[in-house]
């Protein structure tokens, strides 16, 4: 596509594939006529050489670990990135990464907030969250379900997410959630925030439907974050009064000891889950806790009905009654009401999955929100060139 007057030179910034956001929003914009340059920040601190991958000894990598198991103990590996001192070499390096592009790209569009592009002035960035720290430690814990409350970064982490807040051209928010939290917990005025949505992973331009009828199916790879406990309690219960239900559960890697009826898959690739979606009466992620929750919007796009839980940003995707049932998270006996409530009545299963997928259809879709963020890039890159024209 041709457009000279709006196509945007972008360096787009990330720390990985993010369930497939980085690679969708890539291709939405690109599909738009910009030019993108990934750039990654990641590097000094990686754990093994990236050639030989053999584990690496350099002082960053010392100081990073002794910093992290000073604040996450044991807990150190999974949390290493998230120390202010992470936080700051990831900066310094994807500001010499982006101050190396030639010609320099018009704005910069990061996922996330675990490090800040350092950029001069004349270089804005806009960030694409789907989450803030701030509600990240605001989750109970669960601990019937095997999950612990949050760890806390601290106030210096606290302060460099802010700053990285504040220094934005504009920030674009997958929910409502996230632009609540950015103007009560980090002080943002509402009006540099826009919603844009995600986007399902999974559209079939004609869903197919093969399920017995009795069939419930999980997809998420974080057992317990996503439920999965609550979803065993649940099930046994469903299979009390149902016999022949049965649970098929895609994701996780670890082998879970399973109730009768219980099938577990293992990891599921993105272009098996078509065919997953096809055999699923009712898709069921009792999540605890959810920056967003794009899986519900694969099942809602294949045509299947969803049963969430009210937390977070579900309540955005799934509008109970119309397109799913929310229960409240931790409680298995209300889960496994809401899913006998779908099994035992399959023509309203039938309605809330066709609703859903108009929904996907009409909101959320990754050209959809690529759209939307260009409404956001394009503003950002007319404001940084104001200050040229002035000086000149």
């Amino acid at each position: 596509m041709d457009r000279p007057d709006s196509s945007l030179s972008i360096a787009y910034t990330n720390y990985g594939e993010q369930s497939g956001v980085t690679l969708h929003v890539a291709h939405a914009l690109r599909a738009l006529g910009h030019r993108i340059t990934p750039v990654s920040a990641r590097g000094p601190l990686d754990l093994r050489d990236p050639a030989t991958r053999l584990p690496r000894f350099t002082r960053d990598v010392a100081v990073h670990l002794a910093l992290a198991t000073a604040r996450f103990r044991s807990q150190a590996l999974t949390y290493r990135w998230n120390t202010p001192y992470a936080f700051d070499v990831h900066s310094r390096h994807l500001g010499v990464a982006l101050a190396a592009l030639d010609p320099a790209p018009d704005v910069v569009l990061q996922n996330g907030a675990l490090f800040s592009p350092g950029l001069p002035a004349r270089l804005p960035y806009v960030l694409l969250l789907d989450h803030t720290r701030a509600l990240a430690e605001a989750a109970p814990a669960f601990r019937r379900a095997g999950l612990a409350a949050p760890p806390r970064y601290g106030r210096a982490w606290f302060e460099r997410e802010r700053a990285c807040y504040r220094g934005a051209a504009a920030i674009a928010t997958f929910s409502e959630n996230v632009a609540r939290s950015l103007v009560r917990d980090y002080g943002l005025a509402r009006e540099r925030i826009v919603v844009v949505g995600a986007g399902a992973n999974v559209v079939p331009e004609r869903p197919a439907r093969a399920d017995d009828g009795e069939t419930i199916l999980f997809v998420g790879r974080e057992f317990a974050r996503k439920g999965g406990t609550i979803l065993l309690d649940a099930f046994e219960r469903v299979r009390r009064r149902r016999p022949a239900a049965r649970l098929l559960i895609a994701g996780p890697p670890e082998p879970l000891a399973l109730p009768d009826g219980a099938e577990q898959l293992g990891p599921v690739p993105y272009d098996g889950l078509e065919e997953l979606f096809s055999r699923a009466t009712v898709f069921a992620l009792p999540t605890l806790v959810e920056p967003f929750g794009i899986a519900f919007l694969d099942a809602m796009a294949c045509g299947v009905p969803c049963v969430g839980t009210a937390v977070e940003a579900v309540p955005e995707i799934i509008e109970e009654g119309k397109t799913g049932l929310l229960v409240p998270p931790g409680d298995p006996a209300a889960l496994a009401e809401a899913l006998l409530a779908l099994l035992g009545d399959p023509a309203r299963g039938r309605e809330l999955g066709a609703a859903g997928r108009a929904r996907v259809l009409k909101r959320f879709q990754w050209t959809q929100v690529g759209a939307r963020l260009d409404a956001v890039l394009q503003p950002a890159r007319a404001a940084a060139r104001e200050p040229a024209r002035a000086a000149s």
